[in-house]
């Protein structure tokens, strides 16, 4: 990851700068203020992407902990039948009689 620095200034000189660094390369941009770092600037797609990762990992670890606690996981069978019925619902993929997928149920 490259590491922008801007001092605080430049953002009130030159927002649009500032603005384009973060969108144009999708990294934050640390701001400073006398020397010392005051500020972090990220675009608005890179927020939430970030939020985004942030979930995921937190349903990892609560999953995780679901599995040492001795929770039971789906079946393989369980987990087809569930693709299925999504697939079905959303029409995400045509599913024909010659299809490759696994048996439902199985």
């Amino acid at each position: 990851m490259q590491v922008f620095i801007e001092p605080s200034a430049a953002i009130r000189r030159d927002y649009n700068y500032v603005a384009d660094l973060c969108i144009s390369t999708g990294q934050p941009v640390f701001l400073t203020k006398n020397g010392a770092g005051d500020m972090v600037a990220v675009s608005f797609a890179a927020f939430f992407e970030k939020e985004r990762q942030i979930g995921l990992r937190e349903e990892l670890v609560r999953i995780e902990k679901q599995r040492r606690a001795g929770q039971k996981d789906l079946s393989f069978g369980a987990v087809c039948a569930r693709l299925y019925e999504t697939v079905e619902k959303y029409k995400l993929l045509p599913l024909t009689e010659e299809s490759e997928y696994p048996e439902r149920g199985a």
